[in-house]
């Protein structure tokens, strides 16, 4: 009995060997069809890796050149080569300072230049507004502000009817939040 055993416990340990081989054989003829692609799939892994680092090392690069021009622009305001690199490494934050000196000095020019390098972007339509241009970014202040102050009187479908007209422009994600707040009746 125990040597039936013992045969019948070295043929089952024979058939997982012989599985175990075969399952091994089977993965070596798949890397041998597909090598070209497996590791043309790897190398691109590692590209993209590589890649990605480098791609955070210039962002962090351009981040602290673009903060010391603008502590150097904040220092002096007339330093044109920190006012390049702020424009070419930060281009928002440039087009902030530039919006903030021109206002300060009543420099028209510059204000035209921002409005009609992007009238879009809020630095464009507060550059308008300076000027005195109809500017779509106060209608939609005064639309906002009447908007909350509906929704602090308790007339929330109202608020929101008019909070739908922000349909573009800086403050459209605010006019959303603020149709989607709905205080309630107990918080007055």
């Amino acid at each position: 009995m125990a040597l039936k055993e013992n045969i019948k416990a070295l043929q089952n340990e024979l058939s997982a060997q012989e599985e175990l081989l075969k399952n091994v054989i089977r993965s070596e003829r798949f890397f041998k069809k597909h090598k070209r692609s497996i590791i043309a799939a790897a190398a691109v892994i590692v590209i993209l890796l590589i890649a990605y680092g480098i791609n955070g090392i210039v962002k962090e690069s351009n981040l602290k050149a673009s903060n010391e021009a603008y502590k150097t622009l904040l220092v002096f305001p007339t330093n044109e080569q920190a006012l390049n690199v702020l424009k070419s490494k930060n281009k928002p934050l440039y087009r902030a300072f530039v919006f903030q000196e021109a206002a300060k000095n009543s420099d028209n020019a510059a204000l035209q230049t921002l409005i009609d390098e992007d009238k879009s972007d809020i630095v464009g339509q507060l550059a308008a507004y300076t000027l005195g241009h109809d500017s779509e970014i106060m209608h939609d202040f005064i639309t906002l502000r009447e908007g909350y102050e509906l929704i602090k009187e308790g007339k929330t479908d109202e608020a929101n009817l008019k909070l739908t007209t922000i349909m573009n422009g800086a403050l459209f994600e605010i006019a959303r939040s603020l149709e989607h707040y709905q205080p309630n009746k107990q918080e007055k």
